[in-house]
């Protein structure tokens, strides 16, 4: 706060600051309800490993990528413009044509109610699936500690993990057996049923998911690795050596691989002979050649096969609720958002008050001339006194959860009604 001795001239009327457009929230992303794997797999490798924020002009950004999304959350002054140069930089990387109708864009509120959404598992293809809640907090946490996240996407982050986690409890959507290697499992069932030979290949949760799930219902469980002692949580599995994997591959009847290699770890070569076998491919990227496919002896079962078998309302009686709860949580947080971060309404108001303050308390003590520090104290106080039971009412008007108008609607009225034009450009 100014002092009188840090006053303006008497000749200068206070003036609004110019303001340009505010920052905007919006999100940019694919997932398995609107594009192939094969072309988020080639956005994962390429775009993801590109400084994308940059080329989008964007303020802050986050990128979620998992197996089965590709999202980038960003803030931008020109949304349409960020949104063009994704496009643009993702067809120079990719070579893809035609992208624009794979993506889909949100902006605002619902760009924060999705990302709650996905959190809890709301999005995922099997409900309440574990992973994506500590893949959500990870990606907050890394694009904070690469300089991306900042003043609005790292609170929103780790908002959306604390509601994710909330929702999950209050709504029974947090089991450990929701998962894809569940859903796997389930298929495999159903296409073969009866006792397997099953190799797995990686030693990550999803394969120590499908282990523990198998446990007593195969015949033999063998694990490939590196490693040269069998993993926690794979005890009861037959360990074997990446050299011997297509040996062992020949024995058995259900493969499911799981590993985050960059290249097919499984190949037509290593399913040679008539047996006939389920192939069942976690990866992202892929761990299983496309080829596969085409042996008339093998079944191949990829994430997109998966999302195709799963069954919708896989807890009903509970996604209703836990929707609403996510669009709640999500409303109450973008109003916050609105208030402190997207827009510097409020904090213009006081700030161009304060000016005229300033600018009256002088003239007013020029005339009165205060003999002590006691008089220029008491003088002072009531000018201040003045501003904040003024703009108490405004303030409450903004922050008030009634009235029928959005939080962004009377930020911007309140920027008009005053004339300080901090509401900037929608």
């Amino acid at each position: 706060m100014g002092t009188i001795g840090q006053q303006p001239s008497l000749d200068t009327a206070p003036q609004s600051p110019p303001f340009g457009p505010t920052p905007q929230l919006m999100l940019i992303g694919t997932s398995y309800k609107s594009s192939p794997i094969g072309f988020r797999e080639v956005l994962a490798r390429k775009v993801g490993e590109d400084h994308i924020g940059e080329s989008m002009s964007a303020m802050e950004s986050a990128l979620l990528s998992t197996c089965n999304r590709f999202e980038v959350y960003l803030t931008s002054r020109s949304p349409d413009l960020s949104y063009a140069s994704f496009l643009r930089r993702a067809h120079e990387l990719t070579g893809f044509e035609g992208m624009e109708s794979s993506f889909y864009q949100l902006r605002g509120p619902e760009a924060v109610r999705h990302l709650f959404s996905v959190a809890a598992g709301l999005e995922s293809v099997v409900v309440g699936e574990p992973q994506i809640l500590s893949q959500v907090r990870k990606s907050g946490v890394d694009s904070r500690r690469n300089g991306n996240a900042g003043a609005i996407l790292s609170p929103m982050f780790d908002r959306a993990y604390r509601v994710g986690a909330r929702l999950r409890a209050a709504y029974g959507l947090e089991s450990e057996e929701a998962s894809l290697s569940d859903l796997a499992i389930d298929a495999i069932g159903e296409l073969s049923p009866g006792k397997h030979d099953v190799m797995l290949v990686g030693t990550g949760k999803m394969v120590r998911l499908a282990a523990r799930r198998l446990k007593g219902s195969a015949r033999r469980l063998y694990v490939v690795s590196r490693r040269k002692a069998r993993p926690a949580g794979l005890e009861w599995c037959t360990l074997v050596r990446t050299a011997d994997m297509g040996r062992v591959a020949a024995k058995c009847d259900v493969l499911i691989s799981a590993t985050t290699t960059g290249r097919p770890l499984i190949t037509p070569a290593e399913l040679r002979g008539r047996k006939k076998r389920i192939v069942v491919d976690l990866g992202m990227p892929r761990n299983v050649s496309e080829s596969v496919r085409n042996l008339q002896n093998v079944k191949l079962i990829d994430l997109d096969d998966l999302a195709r078998l799963a069954r919708p309302g896989r807890y009903p009686s509970k996604l209703k609720g836990a929707e609403s709860a996510a669009a709640r949580e999500a409303s109450e947080f973008y109003d916050w958002l609105v208030q402190t971060r997207l827009t510097t309404t409020l904090a213009d108001l006081y700030a161009w008050a304060e000016s005229i303050r300033i600018e009256e308390l002088r003239r007013a003590t020029s005339k009165l001339n205060p003999k002590t520090e006691r008089e220029k104290r008491i003088v002072e106080a009531m000018s201040r006194r003045i501003i904040s039971k003024v703009l108490a009412r405004p303030a409450q008007f903004a922050r008030r959860k009634q009235g029928g108008l959005s939080e962004e609607d009377k930020l911007e009225l309140l920027g008009s009604v005053f004339g300080t034009g901090a509401s900037g450009e929608k």
